[in-house]
């Protein structure tokens, strides 16, 4: 083999060995305000850590939690996302924009399991139309709000709430493959009963519905420890 081609295979082979040791490094999006019980950050590349209050989280890592375990984070733009028992979750896009590159800002992520609580922050009073949270059998579009919702299997169900802070207009857009509704009254919410199935028809939540959800999203801080036998 000539001098040069066995000079290229070294330094071929050099470059993927230090490539390999690379770890998974992204942008950080958001920081944990509150996290009880087990909650899990795992990068594309398959790494596991376990995050605490503090800690950040980048794009593309997905966010899990264990049984009677809690997570709330807090993105760059002010908004927020909290997470109940047995969720999954994970941001695939995250931009606030860039006018001077005509950088369209953009907030994406999915749900793939579990409870969520979301408050929109300033990617959504920018761009109302930016923000959107995935789910198996549904999608939902975002426009300045405040939403709890659920996914589990082929079912979802998704309120939209009052708004934090000083009142302003506020909606939501529920839609997959088989038809899509709007919600812009709080207390209002669709339910989707399977994987063939389009969004309900927007109706008035029972306010006991919307009671347990948000009493299940914060279950865990209440979970007292045994007083401890005489």
């Amino acid at each position: 083999m000539p001098r040069y081609q066995q000079i290229f295979m070294i330094f071929f082979l050099l470059a993927n060995f230090l490539l390999a040791g690379v770890s998974y490094a992204a942008a950080d999006i958001a920081s944990i305000t509150t996290a009880v019980g087990k909650v899990t950050a795992i990068t594309p590349t398959g790494e596991s850590r376990k995050l605490e209050k503090g800690d950040k989280v980048a794009l593309g890592e997905t966010i899990k939690t264990g049984k009677r375990s809690q997570v709330v984070m807090e993105f760059t733009d002010k908004s927020r996302f909290e997470l109940g028992s047995k969720a999954e979750m994970s941001v695939s896009e995250f931009r606030t924009g860039n006018k001077e590159k005509q950088q369209e800002p953009s907030f994406v992520s999915k749900v793939s399991v579990g409870l969520f609580r979301f408050v929109s922050g300033l990617i959504a009073k920018e761009s109302p139309n930016a923000m959107k949270v995935r789910g198996a059998v549904a999608t939902i579009g975002i426009r300045g709000t405040h939403v709890v919702g659920e996914f589990q299997g082929d079912t979802a169900k998704v309120i939209l709430l009052e708004p934090e802070g000083e009142p302003h207009p506020t909606a939501i857009d529920v839609s997959n493959q088989f038809g899509s509704v709007t919600i812009d009254e709080p207390g209002y919410g669709t339910e989707v009963p399977d994987a063939h199935s389009p969004p309900s028809p927007p109706r008035r939540m029972k306010m006991q519905m919307i009671r347990n959800m948000m009493q299940s999203l914060r279950a865990v801080q209440r979970i007292s420890v045994p007083r401890p036998r005489m």
